[in-house]
């Protein structure tokens, strides 16, 4: 399938780093012959990187990967995995290009000011990544992901995604609402559950079908219109509604999607210590109103990453449109 130009339809994005799961060595058993999947202005991405890219997105072994990748017959899903490594492939070289490639240095300073901030040793350090669901190197390579996406943001539309106080603390007033204590909230959640006992396969396949419910479902579709796609792939799956329930109450996970969402929008999967949760925000009520200056920073760090995802849609569909892309599936 070659895509030239405008000729094709963009997938989206595969995944975000909150989303980083596990990533091993493939077993012994494991068959694995690699090859071009896709060429990009004739840079190739391999069979292994799409196989890496599945294991560190479902949280499975590299061996279990090709397994799920040599049965997909979904091909709509494994062009996303492919289409995330375009976008990758297309914005490094667009910042080699510019002589604005993240060097290695970079990507080991953060990490080492991840690691020194939470006071650990390297060995402990790779323990909570394990913990986690990930690895130093899936950690890594998903810190220069974000570190080349904030790069090529930074060029091309600083100023576009540059926000003012003014600009701040008018959001702040529209949405009111958000920005309270001791508040209600009237949720709808499709719930992937995990008791404590659940086998790391059931843990995989209840990821894997959240994240092509968040994949697949559009803009402006409700919850309820996902939940036969997350039945067919995870029979377990419920639709939780109800009444006002005190956020302050909610796993903590909860809270903190609750917080960044405005009324009306839907969630991200997300792991909590019971099962993959993707919530939407219905209502809102009650609540102590906060002042503007405890969220200032943390809002205008909302508002730079909301106008980042913007203008890294407009970026990668100039870069697009202008590249070669035959992918090989």
């Amino acid at each position: 399938m070659k895509e030239h130009g405008n000729d094709r339809k963009r997938a989206p994005l595969a995944c975000v780093v909150a989303s980083l799961l596990f990533l091993s060595a493939a077993p012994a058993y494991s068959r694995v012959i690699d090859g071009v999947v896709a060429l990009v202005n004739d840079e190739p991405i391999t069979y292994s990187e799409v196989r890496e890219e599945v294991a560190s997105g479902l949280g499975m072994p590299l061996g279990d990967a090709d397994v799920f990748l040599r049965e997909q017959k979904d091909i709509e899903s494994v062009l996303r995995w492919v289409n995330t490594l375009v976008e990758v492939t297309l914005v490094r070289s667009e910042l080699k290009k510019r002589n604005q490639s993240v060097p290695d240095a970079e990507v080991d300073r953060i990490v080492e000011n991840v690691r020194t901030s939470n006071k650990v040793s390297e060995s402990q350090f790779a323990e909570l990544l394990a913990a986690e669901g990930t690895t130093l190197a899936a950690y890594r390579n998903r810190i220069r992901m974000q570190l080349e996406r904030g790069a090529i943001i930074r060029e091309r539309k600083l100023r576009e995604v540059t926000v003012t106080e003014d600009e701040a603390r008018e959001y702040f007033s529209a949405n009111s609402e958000r920005f309270v204590t001791g508040g209600e909230a009237r949720l709808e959640a499709l719930f992937f559950p995990l008791p404590p006992d659940s086998p790391g396969e059931k843990a995989v396949l209840a990821r894997y079908a959240a994240y092509q419910v968040a994949s697949t479902m559009r803009q402006g579709q409700q919850l309820p219109d996902g939940l036969e796609i997350a039945r067919a792939l995870f029979p377990e799956v419920e639709m939780v509604s109800g009444g006002f329930v005190e956020v302050e109450n909610l796993l903590p996970e909860i809270q903190r999607e609750i917080e960044r969402l405005n009324t009306g929008e839907r969630s991200d999967p997300f792991p909590t210590s019971t099962g993959v949760y993707i919530i939407r925000v219905v209502e809102r009520r009650g609540g102590k109103p906060l002042e503007f200056s405890r969220v200032r920073q943390s809002l205008i760090e909302e508002l730079t990453d909301r106008r980042s995802e913007k203008a890294m849609e407009d970026i990668i569909k100039d870069l697009k449109s202008s590249a070669s892309i035959d992918v090989r599936l």
